[in-house]
């Protein structure tokens, strides 16, 4: 009776230690195929040039305008009426 109970907890004790490694090994793969924050801050922090006056700014805070038939990213409401007027 005593070796039943002894094999229940080895069997016990070796589930709970391949369930742990498996909850590791999967926070681990999952974490090396993100990419980390400071590649994400770069791919978000494009600069582009606004083509009517200029000015340099963040891809993610320009406005859109439409020139030509193509969107275009400008700095302003100003810029966006400029640009679709001439263009």
């Amino acid at each position: 009776m005593i070796r039943v109970a002894l094999f229940l907890f080895v069997v016990f004790m070796l589930l709970t230690v391949i369930r742990g490694l498996r909850i590791f090994l999967r926070a681990f793969l999952e974490s090396t195929r993100r990419p980390t924050p400071r590649a994400e801050a770069a791919r978000e922090a494009e600069m582009v040039r606004d083509p009517v006056c200029g000015t340099w700014l963040d891809r993610g805070l320009a406005l859109t305008g439409e020139k030509e038939g193509r969107a275009v990213s400008v700095c302003s409401e100003e810029c966006r009426r400029e640009l679709e007027r001439t263009g």
